[in-house]
């Protein structure tokens, strides 16, 4: 038996049904949420085995679950990371095509500490199965800062780039799209390499407090312009309350532009 290191080739289906255990010996009927199909060469650090037999490593069953996690989490993460609880020993198996199936009761959060039911058969035969447990976490590409970012400054293409982090709790919001950042101003600062959370950005102002403004009245054909002084902060669509300079009231506007707002009468 060659014993320069370990090969390990694989081919992967995926199905929707559920496996079922079988007794030692007999053919399960089973039809595997995910299968590896493994040509095992023994590595030279194997334990010493009796002729006709193989061996399943802590590491190989930690590659088919991550795997296997790794389809669940499609669309959600770019990879996963599996930390294998048990079996943390080798598992010795009569000689033959060594057949791995893998399954693990779904959920809305796939991650933290999961037990998994490893289904061991040889030669199409049905050999057992065991419980193995692992710690589960998602790797996600996030927007970053590439430099300090001040509170109400406008985020340009140049200022934003993306990184990976690992995560434990996939319900954490953060941006994973430049171009939902780019345009937009910072609620507060933003420290460079820290994943930007959407609340952290909205759209800039078009005015701000202070500012002196065109009012205008538009009715049908007929528009009426005057100057005013805004009391707050506008985005663009958003109302605010300005003063007119002329009356001295103060009215009721939508920001629909920088310096313009627009009264209805």
């Amino acid at each position: 038996m060659n014993r320069a290191g370990l090969l390990c080739v694989a081919t992967i289906s995926l199905c929707a049904s559920a496996v079922l255990p079988a007794a030692a010996g007999e053919r399960a009927p089973i039809r595997p949420l995910f299968r590896v199909h493994e040509a095992l060469v023994q590595s030279a650090h194997a334990l010493p085995l009796s002729r006709g037999k193989r061996t399943i490593y802590p590491e190989q069953i930690r590659g088919v679950i991550q795997q296997f996690v790794k389809r669940e989490l499609a669309g959600r993460a770019v990879d996963c990371q599996i930390a294998l609880g048990e079996p943390q020993h080798p598992i010795v198996v009569p000689a033959g095509s060594v057949d791995l199936q893998v399954s693990g009761a779904r959920s809305e959060d796939p991650l933290g500490r999961r037990v998994f039911q490893i289904h061991l058969s040889v030669n199409g035969r049905f050999l057992k199965t065991i419980d193995a447990t692992a710690d589960v976490a998602a790797v996600i590409e996030v927007v970053v800062p590439v430099r300090p970012i001040k509170a109400d400054e406008e985020i340009a293409p140049e200022d934003v780039t993306t990184e990976r982090i690992v995560l434990y709790d996939l319900k954490q919001p953060f941006v994973t799209n430049p171009a939902d950042v780019v345009g937009k101003a910072a609620i507060r600062p933003l420290p460079p390499q820290n994943a930007i959370r959407p609340a952290s950005v909205r759209r800039p102002f078009a005015v701000r407090k202070g500012d002196r403004v065109t009012i205008e009245a538009r009715q049908g054909g007929l528009s009426i312009q005057t100057v005013g002084v805004t009391k707050s902060h506008g985005e663009l669509g958003q109302t605010i309350t300005v003063s007119n300079v002329d009356s001295g009231k103060d009215l009721r506007a939508t920001v629909v532009g920088p310096g313009v707002v627009r009264v209805s009468f």
